[in-house]
């Protein structure tokens, strides 16, 4: 289906939107930074009175050394480190073959990757970038285990390594709550509920920060809720995707969540039905929805300026980017190969130039953001899927990880071809399937 074709935009809340079209003509761009004392995350009790300041400030974070990326001519197309031990070893679960990677991310200091797996756990890599490259296949220094699928996982965005208070990982899971993880540890610091109308416990599909207050935001099926982080326990507000009596509303699982870097409380939420919600504070208010997709929303990520959004879904392989200035208009789409329902990342270096994603059938595209036509390289990272994507933000690495879900029931063969006893036990021998399960480190091109 061609971008034409595709459902048109709904405007919501015009006077909103215009309120934000007036704040990127503004030539004063502010950001936001923690304090000192909001970044040292203390976890209390739910009965202890505790408060997040409002900050002004924050030049730690957008301030970061500028990288020299590589080019291609001078780097060879070999990885500098491939994690594959780990991941050998099938699941317990009944007709899995064995156990893919399901995502990587670099921490924000850059000293530890965070990898989330079929087997229900994520693993904590310390990896020295300057014992790189090295053929050692390290074993992970952290081990979180999960008692149901994981359907998202996050860094704390302010973590630093010479600061144990700092060092934290949110993971939400199947029926249960978003856990904190001790990042040193592993045992488990805090936990964040959320109860719907039946006070059941419901479990969060997403996970987002908002980092002038620090809080959680955590998607659930139509319904966005924020929890305050120092406060373990039920959330401080939760806001309705949908709306009965509203002609435009945003219905489905609440996917993925961005915050726009300049623009206090605006955040794009994306749906598995297809839609992505650009929500003007963080009250919930509506502003827009965007129709553009042929599959439900799996990644949204807003650009350094606030001024661009980039979304990619399930079995659509478009990066469509979106212009906040003019909501209903897709500046470019970058084109992949997605042919699977998982999520494929996307990720952008740290002067927010280089657009890089994975791709179904195992290649690593990146392109210049300005340039959508041509891609500016193109490799085999994997002889797999390519799910996982991250650019580490102080040094010219990248990090990929692979794998997906075989079943055997998945294969289908014709009358014709059940009089051949051979083909039919050749379709259905899992092991000549061709997989890869790793995490591979590679040199950072441009």
């Amino acid at each position: 289906m061609s971008l034409p074709e595709r459902k048109r935009n709904s405007v919501l809340n015009p006077s909103l939107l215009q309120s934000i079209t007036q704040a990127f003509s503004q030539s004063r761009t502010t950001v936001s930074s923690p304090s000192d004392d909001l970044a040292k995350l203390t976890v209390n009790t739910p009965t202890t009175c505790s408060s997040i300041e409002v900050i002004h400030d924050v030049s730690r974070l957008i301030t970061r050394e500028e990288p020299q990326l590589l080019s291609e001519e001078q780097t060879p197309l070999t990885p500098l480190l491939t994690l594959k031990h780990e991941f050998q070893y099938p699941t317990q679960t009944p007709r899995r073959s064995s156990n893919f990677l399901k995502g990587c991310k670099w921490s924000p200091d850059g000293l530890c990757l965070l990898t989330n797996s079929d087997d229900n756990q994520l693993r904590v890599f310390e990896i020295s970038c300057d014992r790189l490259p090295s053929n050692e296949d390290l074993n992970a220094v952290l081990h979180l285990q999960e008692p149901e699928l994981i359907y998202d996982f996050e860094w704390y965005p302010y973590m630093d390594s010479s600061q144990s208070d700092t060092c934290f990982i949110f993971s939400s899971c199947r029926d249960n709550p978003v856990h904190l993880f001790d990042a040193f540890t592993g045992h488990v610091r805090a936990s964040y509920r959320a109860l719907n109308h039946l006070e059941e416990l419901v479990a969060a599909h997403s996970l987002g920060f908002e980092l002038q207050s620090c809080r959680l935001y955590c998607g659930y099926d139509r319904i966005i809720r924020a929890f305050d982080i120092q406060r373990p326990g039920l959330c401080i507000g939760q806001w309705n995707t949908f709306d009965r009596t509203s002609s435009v509303y945003q219905s489905g699982i609440i996917s993925c969540l961005s915050f726009n870097p300049q623009i206090p409380g605006m955040y794009a939420a994306g749906s598995y039905a297809k839609s992505i919600g650009i929500y003007g504070d963080m009250n919930g208010e509506l502003v827009a929805v965007l129709h553009g997709h042929i599959g439900g929303i799996t990644h949204v990520r807003f650009s350094l300026d606030g001024q661009r959004l980039f979304s990619g879904a399930r079995k659509d392989g478009s990066i469509l980017c979106w212009d906040i200035r003019n909501l209903g208009e897709v500046l470019c789409t970058f084109q992949r190969h997605v042919n699977t329902n998982q999520r494929i990342y996307f990720d952008f270096d740290p002067t927010f130039t280089m657009l890089v994603t994975g791709n179904s059938n195992g290649h690593v595209i990146g392109w210049n953001i300005n340039d959508s036509s041509t891609p500016a390289f193109d490799f085999l990272a994997h002889n797999d899927c390519t799910n996982g994507i991250s650019i580490h933000s102080k040094q010219p690495l990248l990090a990929t990880a692979s794998g997906q879900r075989y079943f055997a029931g998945d294969v289908r063969v014709t009358a014709s071809e059940d009089e051949d006893e051979d083909n039919l036990n050749a379709e259905f021998n899992l092991k000549k399937i061709p997989k890869e399960n790793s995490v591979k480190i590679w040199p950072f091109m441009k």
